[in-house]
């Protein structure tokens, strides 16, 4: 599985560059990874370049976040991308349906 792909191929004191790792993996698995790849950046001397889409690889702790979107890159936080404001409007919007 993909997921497996990755855990097999992280390790320590490494720099690793990834392209969407969110694709093809359920939530549940983006956590885990996001998770396992928090672990390996606390425990080692990796890091991790990330080019992503995902809520919850943006999320991580710790993170620093290019907007590749703006002319020059800004940093920013994960809540101010605007790919992430759609997410949330979108579950905002439908909110009475989570009740």
């Amino acid at each position: 599985t993909a997921m497996r792909y990755f855990l097999d191929r992280i390790d320590e004191d490494a720099v690793y560059f990834l392209d969407e790792p969110e694709n093809s993996l359920s939530i549940e698995r983006q956590i885990e990874l996001a998770d396992y790849i928090a672990a390996t950046a606390r425990a080692t001397r990796s890091q991790f370049i990330i080019a992503t889409h995902s809520p919850v690889f943006l999320a991580m702790q710790g993170t620093k976040i290019y907007n590749l979107d703006d002319y020059p890159a800004s940093v920013c936080n994960w809540t101010e991308l605007p790919n992430v404001r759609r997410y949330f409007d979108f579950f905002m919007a439908h909110r009475h349906e989570f009740d």
